[in-house]
């Protein structure tokens, strides 16, 4: 019953926007050792929850409706890793968003750029 309310106040939304941009994770990337079990993420020296709490809540509630999304990147955290935002689109218009995608993509290229290495 949650699902269906959840997805009917999303899809509400579109009647409004054609798309939604929000944030994808709270922070960048974990370190690779990170116990993605137990461990507790956090955002900005404060404890956030779990990973799947602290690092990706804006994502799940797409993920719960089934509602399409994509990741474009957004720039580089302080830290100097990447970071992104979502596009999420109503049900069955998968295409328009990877077709923004594409159109973004093409305005501002970001297949060249890396995040600096570290050893």
């Amino acid at each position: 019953m949650l699902r269906n309310t959840q997805f009917r106040h999303i899809q509400r939304l579109f009647e409004r926007y054609d798309v939604l941009i929000t944030p994808t994770l709270t922070r960048s990337a974990l370190p690779a050792d990170f116990d993605a079990l137990n461990g507790v993420v956090e955002v900005d020296g404060q404890p956030a929850g779990t990973t799947r709490q602290g690092m990706s809540p804006y994502c799940y509630p797409f993920n719960l409706t089934g509602h399409p999304a994509l990741a474009v990147p957004s720039g580089f955290a302080g830290d100097g890793l990447p970071t992104s935002v979502q596009l999420v689109g109503p049900w069955y218009r998968d295409m328009d968003l990877l077709n923004l995608g594409a159109f973004i993509e093409q305005d501002r290229p970001w297949a060249d750029r890396r995040p600096p290495i570290s050893v």
